[in-house]
């Protein structure tokens, strides 16, 4: 009877040391699995890096032609949201800033390369640079086309038109086509969050004009001041070079 009770407690020891061992090779390979887990997240990223120094003005076609830049992974930690993945992001684009060897290229580097803009035969590209607000403060894209105003704050010297009232606002040009916006802040096709978009403190403008506009807008921009309005299509314009000023309104009735 002794003999077959120690054979029973012999045998629960060994089921409880076999089950104890189980749970802990249970528990381990849990451990083990979120571990992987864990440490599956990438440690790098790949983006477009510079592989010498290149120095600012260079576009984006001779970074690709000449070998300045590959595609390699850089860590994690220094990634930036705003670091190029693709050399295709470099079409049409030129550097705004020298990037250092091994320094990965950022959108924010780059601007459009006037090289890949299509000025229309007969037309001059100008750029004209306003305040925010006078450039539609951000609203403006490239290929929309604008009515040119301007206020007029002094007579020019020797006018024989003595009776024009200062200050006046004119319209100067119609239908001018925007081939490049430059702002400082981000566009409004751009903005994703909620919160209010800030304004742009200036803007400048790529615009397609004929020589007697641009020497036109070349005066006015370094003597009066400009804004643009964006009409709807089929929109009647007022008069060309009528300037109205504040004389010649009428009270409210």
């Amino acid at each position: 009877m002794k003999k077959q009770t120690l054979t029973l407690v012999l045998i629960g020891v060994i089921l409880f040391i076999a089950g104890s061992a189980i749970a802990f090779a249970s528990v381990k390979g849990a451990s083990n699995h979120t571990t992987t887990n864990a440490s599956s997240a990438p440690t790098t990223m790949s983006a477009v890096v510079a592989k010498s120094n290149i120095p600012a003005g260079t576009t984006g076609q001779s970074m690709i032609s000449n070998h300045l830049v590959a595609i390699e992974l850089v860590p994690t930690k220094s990634f930036k949201p705003t670091d190029l993945t693709t050399v295709a992001g470099l079409n049409g684009e030129v550097l705004t800033q020298s990037v250092a060897k091994g320094q990965a290229v950022s959108s924010t580097e780059l601007s459009t390369s006037t090289s890949s803009i299509s000025v229309p035969t007969g037309m001059d590209a100008m750029t004209v640079t306003m305040t925010g607000t006078n450039a539609l403060a951000g609203y403006l894209q490239p290929g929309s086309h604008v009515d040119v105003y301007a206020n007029i704050t002094k007579v020019s010297q020797g006018s024989v038109n003595a009776s024009l009232p200062v200050p006046c606002t004119e319209l100067v040009m119609t239908n001018i086509q925007v081939l490049d916006v430059e702002s400082t802040v981000p566009s409004y096709a751009g903005h994703k969050s909620t919160s209010a978009r800030p304004i742009p403190g200036s803007e400048t403008m790529l615009l397609a004009v004929t020589g007697q506009q641009a020497r036109t807008l070349q005066f006015l921009s370094q003597n009066e001041s400009l804004s643009v309005v964006q009409p709807q299509q089929g929109a009647v314009p007022p008069p060309l070079m009528q300037c109205i000023g504040t004389d010649q309104t009428t009270g409210a009735p």
